[in-house]
């Protein structure tokens, strides 16, 4: 290729390069990622209500978007998903967003809803969760980009998303379980954790914080590989050898099994 032929070509995709970049900013907050456009937007907001006794479980499967669980007095298990999509124009956007399947499998003791994007689509889409849970129903929350939150939520609790952090508050439980990879997890529990019950936080980029009533009687294991493990204001009597990144002990005698592990950040036991 001629000098002025490479010279022509580079100029080429550089203008090419400029425009796309002008007609698509791709942006990425915590654990939130969105596509903005120039153009182009839709909207709608999506709800359902449910029977679930207690002991039953209301599991959310979501793509883009937060997930938030909320206590409620109310006897029905609540769910609304605010949705929005970006494309190029307003008509490719609704025609994104009406794509986006909320499947639905309902039963006597669980309810499942999964947000199913199409493949292969040029836009970006979003599904935030708000779900509002009676007394002893059990929660099973998993989105890949978002947050997920819980407000006083309690019995069986499981938290999982790739990109973003778990945060929130716990009444009483029997299990609580927090994963994600790119995010932090902090929690605080203020109801009491039953005896044989289990709490099983951790993460790999993100540091991990529980915090629990002075109280609670638990078996507990700490651990992290970049970063220290420290506790305060809690009476954790320790077993065996104590280093800055793995502490194991127990509190008020021992009883509910506590495991907190990160690979990058610190681990922190608090006092809620």
């Amino acid at each position: 290729m001629t000098g002025h032929g490479w010279r022509g070509w580079t100029a080429a995709a550089l203008v090419a390069a400029a425009t796309l970049t002008a007609g698509c900013e791709i942006k990425a907050g915590e654990g939130d990622f969105s596509f903005e456009f120039a153009a182009g937007a839709a909207s709608d907001t999506w709800t359902r209500s449910y029977d679930l006794p207690p002991g039953g479980r209301i599991e959310i499967l979501n793509v883009n978007g937060e997930i938030r669980a909320e206590a409620s007095p109310g006897g029905k298990v609540e769910v609304t998903a605010e949705r929005s999509a970006k494309a190029a124009t307003d008509d490719e956007a609704r025609e994104l967003l009406n794509a986006v399947q909320m499947r639905e499998e309902i039963g006597a003791q669980r309810v499942r809803i999964e947000t199913i994007a199409p493949r292969m689509r040029l836009g970006g889409h979003k599904a935030s969760f708000v779900v509002r849970v009676p007394p002893g129903v059990h929660v099973d929350l998993r989105t890949v980009n978002g947050g997920v939150r819980l407000v006083n939520v309690g019995g069986e609790v499981r938290a999982t998303t790739t990109n973003g952090g778990v945060k929130g508050t716990i009444g009483a439980a029997s299990l609580v379980e927090a994963r994600t990879t790119n995010g932090g997890v902090e929690l605080s529990i203020a109801g009491a954790i039953a005896p044989d019950g289990e709490v099983r936080l951790t993460s790999v980029n993100g540091g991990v914080r529980l915090d629990l009533p002075a109280d609670t009687k638990a078996d507990v294991s700490a651990r992290c590989t970049n970063g220290r493990v420290s506790f305060a204001d809690l009476p954790l009597a320790v077993e065996g050898e104590q280093t800055r990144r793995r502490v194991q002990g127990t509190l008020n005698g021992g009883g509910a099994r506590i495991e907190l592990a990160t690979t990058n950040g610190g681990v922190t036991i608090g006092r809620s």
